[in-house]
């Protein structure tokens, strides 16, 4: 890496101590001024985005889901987009293992009813007992697969489907289904899926009348999975015993949104990847990947190879 100015990176949130900022690398609070940027999954990055910031030449997503970058037009626009896409794995996949604890044991109606002196909770307590039941994951790549790896653990029937991944890699962690058997044997299911065209309101009407009474949903993936209207209707009719949402569509609910304040639907505000080692691994991560582009090479998380093309200029702008 140069030994002249360091390149300047912005990020969008003020990192901890504990974040390690490479060599070469001067964090800035002017996204006007600077050549690198760590972005979340709020904002958008965009061709529009990337004229307004003359001097950008990379941004690096503090994730894996990279829906909120368009990154064939950053591309064009010569700056370059990539991910973090193993930093949010673990805490993610302990928080989607919470939601589901958490909503198949009802902690949060037994909490009010403590709270407010209801009776007798005991009676009309009805939690689910995981163990022997069957959990279906919809996607099986990194945070999938460890999700397996728990559902396994407590002594839960795991079942894959993940078009995308090899049905021997499958097998490793479950049995490797079509949608429709998921849908109809799962009493859990658990969405790890991208959003693309093919996932968006996968979880529809139908998908939730084909899926076993009482099922449970947790999504820790993105909120357009779901089809809200159809989660409400399910939840309203008794089909659906629970959700467990860490995302919505939007983020967050408005106030007053129905699926708030409901004893059998817990949702948090995107935090699943923000635990304290998660939050340090995002940003050191995208830090590295951002500080390996401006420095001259080819991070191994770029999201378009054409990026790195010889002819994309990467000098200094004084």
């Amino acid at each position: 890496m140069s030994t002249a100015a360091p390149w300047l990176v912005w990020v969008d949130r003020r990192p901890s101590p504990e974040v390690t900022v490479p060599d070469g690398i001067e964090l800035t609070d002017d996204l006007s001024a600077a050549d690198g940027a760590v972005v979340g999954a709020q904002d958008s990055w965009d061709a529009a985005a990337c004229r307004r910031l003359p001097r950008l030449k990379v941004v690096a997503r503090a994730g894996i889901g990279y829906d909120n970058v368009e990154v064939a037009e950053c591309a064009a626009a010569g700056v370059a987009a990539c991910n973090a896409p193993d930093a949010p794995t673990v805490s993610t996949a302990e928080h989607a293992l919470a939601l589901l604890l958490a909503v198949s044991k009802r902690v949060k109606p037994s909490e009010r009813r403590l709270q407010g002196g209801l009776g007798d909770y005991r009676a009309t307590h009805r939690a689910l007992e995981l163990d022997g039941r069957t959990l279906g994951l919809l996607g099986c790549g990194r945070i999938g697969s460890r999700v397996a790896r728990y559902g396994a653990a407590l002594g839960m029937i795991v079942l894959v489907h993940d078009p995308y991944l090899d049905p021997a890699k499958a097998r490793e962690v479950g049995e490797p289904v079509p949608l429709d058997e998921l849908w109809r044997r799962s009493d859990a299911v658990s969405l790890h899926a991208p959003a693309t065209d093919a996932t968006r309101r996968i979880v529809d009407a139908g998908a939730i009348a084909a899926m076993r009474p009482g099922v449970i949903i947790v999504n820790c993936a993105r909120g357009s999975l779901i089809d809200q209207d159809a989660l409400l209707a399910g939840l309203e009719s008794g089909h659906i015993a629970g959700a467990g949402l860490d995302v919505t569509e939007p983020e967050p609910l408005p106030e007053g949104h129905p699926l708030l304040g409901r004893d059998d639907v817990i949702v948090t505000p995107h935090v699943a990847s923000s635990t304290t080692a998660g939050t340090v691994r995002l940003l050191d991560q995208a830090l590295g990947q951002a500080a390996e582009w401006l420095g001259g090479g080819t991070p191994e998380h770029l999201l378009d190879p054409t990026a790195a093309d010889p002819a994309v200029d990467r000098r200094r702008i004084p």
